[in-house]
């Protein structure tokens, strides 16, 4: 009787690996052989769902935005009015260790050499995702220009994305909410005006 495999498991199981490997050891030792070990598992295992290491990290990218996309959903099924954008910007600052690595995971591959065009139009789709996000909730707020307010309450998460992976003990979640919530209050003020 053949073994059934969850491929959507075992590309979670993969993107996790890959963040663990990129975590402990930099993007330059991600590779197919290094997320296999990571595994406790043959480097046959990951190339019959990943067959290159581009497709590698594009499958933890994609990873990455599903989950963040499901998040905000989650974040937003109470209603998308002002508390709707509070919870949403909360949450683009507060991250625990798991969440932790994937920002490291993705900062370092913003900054890496070489990326392949697949794996840059993934970081971009998401990036364009997730401010589409921000931008329907300004909106329903009925801020007079949420094109612009949603551009700097994303500008704004993705300092804070960097800032968490650069100085973390810099920028402790309580710091990090408290300037969510001024942002946001701003934004809300001038949606009000």
């Amino acid at each position: 009787m053949p073994i059934h495999v969850d491929i959507d498991q075992r590309r979670r199981d993969i993107a996790e690996a890959t963040f663990a490997v990129a975590a402990r050891e930099g993007m330059a030792a991600v590779t197919l052989r290094s997320v296999a070990q990571q595994l406790n598992a043959s480097t046959t295992t990951i190339t019959n769902y990943l067959p290159t290491r581009t497709e590698l990290l594009v499958n933890a990218v994609e990873q990455i935005g599903q989950e963040w996309l499901e998040e905000l959903d989650d974040i937003l099924a109470d209603g998308e009015g002002p508390a709707g954008l509070r919870r949403l910007m909360r949450a683009t600052v507060t991250w625990d260790h798991a969440e932790q690595l994937r920002c490291s995971f993705w900062v370092a591959l913003l900054s890496a050499r070489g990326r392949s065009p697949e794996v840059d139009q993934h970081l971009i789709d998401t990036s364009v995702a997730v401010h589409s996000v921000i931008q329907r909730v300004v909106a329903a707020c009925g801020h007079p220009a949420p094109d612009v307010a949603a551009d700097l309450l994303f500008l704004f998460a993705q300092g804070a994305f960097v800032s968490i992976v650069e100085a973390p003990r810099e920028w402790p979640v309580s710091r990090l909410v408290a300037a969510a919530d001024a942002v946001t209050d701003s934004a809300l003020a001038a949606a009000s005006a």
